[in-house]
């Protein structure tokens, strides 16, 4: 029997990659981007998933269907989504489209993720004038997603947004679309994605992911049978915990090259915040106990040790790895990710 009636699921294994931006050509950041997903097919992971952010170092990523449509003509079996396309800077019409165009260009292998944005510096770049206003666009443009969805001609009237009989010739190849993903590290949140039953990924350290989770585990049984849940079409929600990894050959030499590699991460991640003097979303610094939460460096048995314990403590079901960040080169990273592939990842599978 399940734990807590939640349906549990082996413990799988996910990329995610926000494009930072480098000194390096775009052209070959993006090239070596596609290259850690086509080894991620290769290897069995379940998803490759990205990032979509607006005039920072961190993400040069500013069309998440872009780049998804680029891997999906390199890859076979691997599932790929955005965690998230950030809906207050769509077009309701045309983001439903392009969903639909990705889903059957992947032959179904497309994961939704969804959200308004984390950060309001990003939004103001589409005319957001405030948090309440991304928030309303970001609930009118699921609405009218869901709409399209389920029917054969559109009819909206919105505050933002007004469609009357449109006929939609597009449909998810996924019934009824795509699983729904709403990634967050806001424990308020946790309500909201586990009463509609999205999939998600917590950037907490392990103990606070184990009390969300236990939480969400709880939220969902009392609600699996109410009408209307977002994700009920998914029987398992996969419930994940982001991080950083770094592998090489010695604990020394991974600790030393992954924490450089962070420090210029977490530059680029607080980059909005400190140039407009806005305080920090997330503790970050390299120094602090979030550093910790977020840098797994060693060898492959010293990762090994130090995921299999935070999965234990998280009580996730999902581990998305980071493998390229801050300036790690493009080498060091495959070799990262070659490592935890040959010699990390079968150790963590079920029964090892």
């Amino acid at each position: 029997m399940t734990r807590e009636g939640f349906p549990e699921s082996p413990l799988e294994f996910g990329v995610f990659d926000w494009i930072e931006w480098s000194d390096a050509p775009a052209g070959e950041i993006f090239e070596h981007k596609l290259k850690m997903a086509e080894l991620a097919d290769q290897a069995g992971f379940y998803a490759w998933q990205i990032a979509e952010h607006q005039g920072t170092p961190l993400s040069i990523d500013g069309s998440p269907a872009l780049v998804l449509s680029a891997a999906i003509q390199r890859t076979r079996r691997l599932r790929l989504g955005a965690l998230t396309f950030c809906l207050p800077w769509y077009n309701p019409y045309r983001f439903y489209n392009e969903v639909c165009m990705l889903d059957h260009m992947s032959g179904g292998r497309l994961e939704l993720g969804v959200g308004r944005g984390v950060s309001p510096i990003e939004s103001s770049y589409f005319f957001m004038k405030s948090i309440d206003e991304s928030r309303e666009r970001y609930r009118e443009t699921l609405e009218v997603f869901f709409a399209a969805c389920g029917s054969r001609v559109l009819n909206h009237e919105g505050k933002y947004f007004s469609y009357r009989d449109l006929e939609l010739y597009l449909h998810p190849k996924q019934q009824p679309y795509p699983p729904l993903w709403f990634p967050s590290s806001d424990k308020n949140s946790i309500e909201f994605t586990a009463r509609h039953g999205y999939n998600t990924v917590l950037n907490t350290g392990a103990e606070e992911a184990g009390k969300l989770y236990a939480q969400y585990r709880e939220v969902w049984a009392r609600h699996r049978g109410d009408p209307g849940r977002h994700n009920a079409h998914v029987a398992a929600p996969k419930l994940g915990k982001s991080q950083h990894v770094y592998v090489a050959r010695s604990d020394a030499q991974a600790q030393e090259e992954g924490a450089a590699a962070y420090r210029v991460w977490s530059e680029h991640l607080t980059h909005l915040t400190r140039r407009h003097g806005k305080p920090a979303l997330l503790d970050v610094a390299p120094s602090s106990p979030a550093a910790v939460a977020r840098l797994v460096a060693g060898s492959p048995d010293s990762v090994v040790q130090q995921l299999r314990e935070i999965v234990r403590t998280a009580g996730i079901n999902y581990l998305l790895m980071v493998f390229s960040f801050g300036d790690l080169r493009p080498e060091k990273a495959m070799r990262s990710m070659d490592l935890f592939v040959r010699e990390v990842m079968p150790a963590l599978r079920p029964g090892a």
